[in-house]
């Protein structure tokens, strides 16, 4: 049995999560990703916490509860419990074999992509910023220091463009390495011969510690199987743990030797050509 009931109720929870139950499906949907919970796979639905703002489903099957349990943490209690009542009349009815049978219908975990943020404004005010200084450069002809002005935004934005390639693979490095969870993943095929993979070379599918169903994509692999580190407030951040510590330690360099000098030396103009402007250093004195 199957429930299709559709609730206008949204429980707001921490960290811009959301838990809405439409169709038959409880969606919990975070910054990252939109988890689809068939409600016929509902076991019970609790409200937890010591102050009861913590809603806690726990779905059917024989594995340990805290595999099977989801849960969402709000700043009202009473939203957590009027959703909880809500949710619970949508439970359909089961004898106690049903409880314990696993192979309900399974959860869906659908990535989400994140918003860049709006730098429209930010490159307005910095450009305007840039053609004021020029001004007052070429005014006051102060010629050493526009000279080394012109040569700022290329080298700042050159670093500044790099720093987020370079940071990437330290954060998600030392993030895996810090609190990653490591598990056994199966090589699955190539991107070449699946279509659904296009962008990846291997496909390696494993199980997180919640016993949902996780695919690791990406260009590192070959083997049959391979140990996977994942982490476990955002599954979709994972790598092959053999690989972990090359890709924290090449973006590291990168970001040494690379994004400091461009940023170190475009730096050290714009101070030039500030203390030119303001007669605290003068090019023609050199």
């Amino acid at each position: 049995m199957t429930s299709r009931t559709t609730s206008p109720l949204v429980l707001h929870g921490a960290l811009g999560q959301r838990a809405r139950l439409r169709e038959g499906e409880l969606l919990l949907r975070s910054r990252r990703e939109l988890r689809r919970i068939p409600v016929a796979a509902i076991e019970r639905v609790e409200v937890r916490g010591p102050r009861g703002r913590t809603l806690a489903v726990v779905l059917t099957g024989q594995e340990p509860v805290a595999a099977r349990t989801h849960s969402l943490t709000s700043l009202r209690p009473a939203a957590v419990k009027r959703f909880a009542a809500v949710l619970c009349a949508a439970l359909p009815v089961r004898d106690g074999a049903e409880l314990s049978r696993s192979g309900s219908p399974p959860v869906t975990v659908e990535p989400l992509e994140r918003r860049g943020r709006p730098a429209v404004q930010f490159g307005s005010v910095v450009a305007v910023a840039f053609c004021l200084v020029m001004a007052a450069l070429l005014v006051t002809r102060s010629w050493g220091g526009a000279f080394c002005w012109v040569f700022v935004p290329m080298l700042v934005g050159a670093g500044v463009s790099l720093a987020e390639v370079g940071w990437k693979p330290v954060r998600e490095g030392w993030i895996l390495a810090v609190r990653g969870i490591t598990v056994d993943g199966r090589r699955k095929n190539s991107g070449a011969i699946d279509a659904g993979d296009a962008g990846a070379s291997y496909v390696y599918l494993f199980t997180d510690a919640e016993g949902v169903p996780r695919v690791y994509r990406g260009s590192n692999g070959g083997r049959d199987e391979e140990e996977i580190v994942y982490d476990p407030r955002n599954p979709g951040l994972n790598q092959l743990r053999r690989r972990n510590a090359a890709q924290f330690a090449a973006g590291l360099t990168f970001l040494l030797f690379l994004v400091l000098p461009l940023l170190g030396s475009g730096t050290a103009l714009a101070l030039a050509a500030l203390a030119d402007l303001f007669g605290l250093w003068s090019y023609a004195a050199l």
